[in-house]
């Protein structure tokens, strides 16, 4: 149990209730990158899905937010392994949106 006043993120409750539930990786993986990126990058970039390679496919808004996604793509993928539990994420593939 979490000592009182202690404040979780969405994300991490997300991950921590669909852990082992059969069927809900691909919504506890969503929940482990936003958790992974913090909130405000997790605000900039979403990870859509996962190649068949193991590469979390990630869309942000501008070149700008894609650089920095991409220069903590170890990072990242190493906060969302230890979060899920075993390797999930063997990379990112960044992509871009239509700029608004």
């Amino acid at each position: 149990m979490k000592p009182r006043g202690h404040r979780r993120t969405l994300a991490s409750t997300l991950v921590d209730t669909l852990a082992g539930i059969p069927g809900a990786e691909p919504v506890a993986l969503r929940a482990a990158f936003a958790e992974a990126c913090g909130p405000r990058l997790a605000r900039e970039a979403s990870m859509r899905g996962v190649t068949r390679e193991g590469r979390l496919l990630v869309v942000v808004r501008t070149q700008a937010w894609a650089a920095q996604v991409t220069a903590l793509a170890g990072a990242l993928c190493e906060r969302v392994n230890a979060r899920m539990g075993h390797t999930v994420a063997r990379g990112l593939d960044v992509h871009v949106t239509a700029e608004r």
